[in-house]
């Protein structure tokens, strides 16, 4: 038989006061955590004020930035931590340590004001989460190329495999534009030589002179091209059994020089039937084309999906170029970049240290082309010339 325990006033009272704070505690924590999660990057306006002491209004403007840079960090969101403790009279104590969940990449001062008593700043702030650039900047959609697949089929299988290439090339466009996120381009009917790029440019090329067929990809899009290998090997159920041998290497490139971002490996085999030696027998097991032709199409069922987690997360960058005293990226409305977008520039190159980092906005664009600026005026056009830019979503 259970016995019941009996609690006195106080330590129900007790009880009562920790699960209190401890729930209060688990709202703050959660109410934080989604605030600072909901941005990658946030534009804060915040006004400080500080009291002229002896007249000493640089001082006064000081305190006055420093409030509102202050005051601009709290808007951005915190990371909360707690514990609770009873002292030796049986009392209970919270603790909590409130930690930024964003940092202020840069601000610019909008206006400044003051009177006989407090000198009052107005700041426009960019805060960007911690966590941003190694998340992920899902852009809204990509640009991609397919372009003409390499293929090689070995003479050990049957004349009908010959098929399949144009079958496998096929099945993987047909998937990639079922794919919102990707608008495709299909340029698979214009030969295509990787090993060519580096020495054959776009305006000497022989197919844009003739054709204007030339295969080109503009900066901030992408292009797929596969390598599909069919060969014959041995099977695994037995000593007669053969297998179609499928290699395939999907090369996604980016940019208009080409530059590799990744290649893709794929393979799988198929049944193709038993080779004894006699006829009859190996009729009887052979496998027909219209059934590997479903067989194939199933196994390359996902191979969309891999081509698009590659490009989901890929950051939107380009080189910035000075042209008539304006600075400009080759990218535009068509890859994605609208009036208004923030990037951020690292004058230090590829270290992306939040304490360089120079925040720049969209002040135009068109289809291909853009012209940023920088938020601070303090930052020239110079700084920014010849570095990379990465647009935040």
């Amino acid at each position: 038989m259970l016995k019941k325990i009996e609690y006195n006033t106080f330590d129900v009272v007790l009880k009562d006061l920790v699960l209190f704070f401890s729930s209060v505690l688990c709202v703050l924590l959660l109410s934080t955590y989604t605030l600072a999660s909901e941005f990658d990057i946030k534009e804060i306006i915040t006004e400080g004020r500080a009291v002229i002491i002896n007249e000493d209004k640089k001082l006064a403007k000081k305190r006055a930035l420093d409030d509102a840079l202050y005051l601009a960090s709290l808007r951005g969101g915190a990371k909360v931590d707690g514990y609770s403790n009873v002292d030796s009279q049986t009392r209970l104590n919270e603790n909590l340590l409130v930690r930024p969940s964003s940092t202020i990449t840069d601000f610019v001062i909008i206006d400044e004001s003051s009177d006989k008593t407090h000198y009052s700043v107005k700041i426009k702030a960019y805060l960007v989460n911690v966590n941003s650039t190694s998340s992920c900047n899902e852009r809204a959609y990509v640009n991609v190329s397919y372009l003409s697949p390499h293929f090689t089929v070995s003479s050990e299988l049957d004349p009908w495999t010959h098929k399949l290439p144009k079958a496998i090339s096929y099945n993987i466009k047909k998937s990639l534009k079922k794919i919102d996120f990707i608008r495709l381009k299909d340029k698979s009917n214009t030969f295509f030589n990787p090993k060519s790029l580096s020495i054959k440019s776009s305006d000497l090329d022989y197919n844009n002179l003739v054709d204007g067929k030339a295969v080109s990809v503009k900066d901030g899009e992408f292009a797929v091209h596969p390598t599909i290998l069919i060969d014959s090997t041995n099977g695994k159920i037995g000593r007669f059994s053969r297998e179609l041998l499928v290699n395939l290497t999907l090369d996604i490139y980016e940019n208009r020089n080409f530059q590799l971002v990744n290649s893709l490996e794929y393979q799988f085999s198929l049944l193709l039937g038993q080779k004894t030696g006699y006829q009859y027998i190996d009729a009887f097991y052979k496998q027909p084309y219209d059934k590997i032709k479903v067989l194939v199409d199933k196994s390359l069922s996902k191979v969309q999906y891999r081509i698009m987690d590659q490009l989901k997360c890929h950051p939107l960058e380009a080189l910035a170029r000075k042209v008539d005293n304006k600075i400009i990226v080759s990218l535009g409305a068509n890859q994605g970049l609208r009036k208004g977008k923030v990037g951020i520039v690292s004058p230090n190159g590829n270290d992306m240290n939040m304490n360089d980092w120079i925040v720049v906005t969209v002040k135009n664009t068109n289809g291909d082309f853009s012209e940023i600026e920088p938020l601070n005026p303090n930052n020239e056009n110079d700084v920014i010339e010849g570095k990379f830019i990465k647009f935040l979503k």
